[in-house]
């Protein structure tokens, strides 16, 4: 594992991961990781429509969703147990925290952001969760050959992320391999619905590690 490095975050950065609780939760996640198969990490899964769907057509795979709103973890937790689906996991950590240094290198096959939270000008920019340092740290997690998913529906943001992708070496573009390399996944998001329904266009990045 390489060192890990202090970043700030929306639960206090890095630092909230020596709070007794939070580090149980990294420490089981570090443990589902490590022994896991095939396994699709999903950052920010809002409602988990897609979370949820792919958990229920691919049992063969681990799907891992993190999340900073509590509410939303308790309800894809409740959902899983009501289901009795032991491949669906839901964690309350800050991803920028915990892929700056903290998981298993090689660990994920699909790594998934949609859709994150365009924070405006001023000092809340520093708060964007795809810039070059994460498409670092994403690379570390991924295993060779692993994809990265990105897609917004925020110009500005979709210009960054393309910015921040050819200043990387780690990955290289792919666009048609989400049909052949990702689970399947029946149900399309809250916000891809919206997108399609009011017109909107999305920009999506499907990258592959080097």
């Amino acid at each position: 594992m390489v060192e890990a490095r202090d970043v700030p975050g929306a639960l206090g950065g890095s630092r909230i991961l020596q709070v007794p609780e939070v580090a149980a939760e990294l420490a089981e996640l570090r443990g589902l990781l490590s022994t896991a198969g095939p396994t699709l990490l999903e950052i920010g899964f809002d409602h988990g429509r897609r979370l949820t769907s792919t958990a229920q057509a691919s049992p063969g795979w681990t799907v891992i969703g993190l999340e900073v709103r509590a509410r939303r973890v308790a309800e894809i937790r409740a959902w899983a147990a009501d289901r009795g689906l032991d491949n669906l996991h839901a964690f309350r950590l800050d991803a920028r925290a915990v892929l700056a240094g903290a998981l298993p290198e090689a660990s994920v096959d699909v790594l998934e952001v949609l859709f994150p939270t365009p924070w405006p000008e001023g000092k809340a920019r520093r708060r964007l969760l795809v810039t070059p340092d994460f498409l670092t740290d994403a690379a570390v997690v991924l295993r060779p050959g692993g994809l990265l998913h990105l897609a917004t529906d925020v110009a500005w943001y979709g210009e960054l992320m393309r910015d921040a992708i050819a200043g990387s070496e780690a990955f290289v573009a792919a666009p048609d391999a989400l049909a052949g390399q990702r689970p399947p996944c029946p149900q399309r998001s809250r916000r891809e619905w919206k997108c399609e329904r009011d017109g909107l266009p999305i920009h999506r990045f499907v990258l592959r590690r080097r």
